[in-house]
């Protein structure tokens, strides 16, 4: 959150208003009055600069940025299961399978590519692993250990 503190500057160094403020730095009524609310959408460098000046202060003593709530963590979504259709075969996303190896997912898909691990393409592009070619998979990669 920005939080404008030029009002709160201003006042410390004898400036009581925003007619105060207009006149210290020649500026018109209406740019007086949205800096000593903070109600102005952008401000020019030169502005800050002048303001600086006057206020014997730095711009960072104006504008001040807080994060006054925790950043958003993007929500982990959870590999699914699916099956395919008229078989028991269970399908594993590249996803699920990286999570059994302990390996990145583009790991994953680098086997799939160099064809050591058999998997179809379904939606969208994305690698599907029958449960059963991810277990001769894991037996061969054990083997060659």
């Amino acid at each position: 959150m920005i939080t404008i503190k030029i009002a709160v500057i201003a006042q410390t160094k004898g400036l009581t208003n925003a007619y105060a403020l207009q006149k210290a730095l020649n500026i018109s009524p209406t740019m007086a009055s949205r800096l000593w609310k903070g109600t102005f959408k952008q401000i020019a460098t030169g502005t800050i600069d002048r303001l600086c000046d006057l206020l014997d202060c730095e711009p960072s003593d104006l504008i001040v940025y807080s994060s006054d709530k925790p950043k958003a963590e993007k929500p982990v979504r959870e590999p699914q299961l699916i099956k395919t259709t008229g078989t028991d075969n269970t399908m594993l996303t590249t996803i699920e399978v990286a999570k059994r190896l302990g390996v990145s997912r583009k790991t994953v898909n680098d086997y799939i590519n160099q064809r050591k691990l058999r998997a179809i393409k379904g939606k969208q592009n994305h690698n599907y692993v029958s449960e059963s070619d991810f277990e001769e998979f894991c037996r061969n990669r054990s083997q060659s250990q």
